[in-house]
């Protein structure tokens, strides 16, 4: 609710890549897996009576850094940091 004199900050929300279930984009060198849909099946299934993540795909990493960046890779903070912005003269 709108009150006079409090302090409002813009925010957005964006929706991409809204598509129906059944559509996907194709893999130029591959062709689709009739059995798929059955294999994910069985998967939910088993992760559903036995717990999440019980059973995952090979190429799923495992452990605490599995989504973890490599450090030299990591980018500087010019985007988060305004002292780091670098200044043209």
């Amino acid at each position: 609710m709108f009150r006079p004199g409090a302090v409002y900050s813009k925010c957005g929300v964006m929706l991409e890549g809204l598509h129906p279930v059944g559509a996907t984009q194709g893999d130029l060198f591959a062709s689709a897996d009739p059995r798929a849909s059955e294999l994910f099946a069985a998967i939910d299934g088993l992760n559903d009576r036995y717990g999440r993540s019980t059973v995952r795909l090979a190429a799923e990493q495992r452990g605490a850094r599995a989504c973890d960046t490599k450090r030299s890779m990591k980018s500087p903070s010019w985007t988060t940091r305004l002292s780091d912005i670098p200044v043209a003269f």
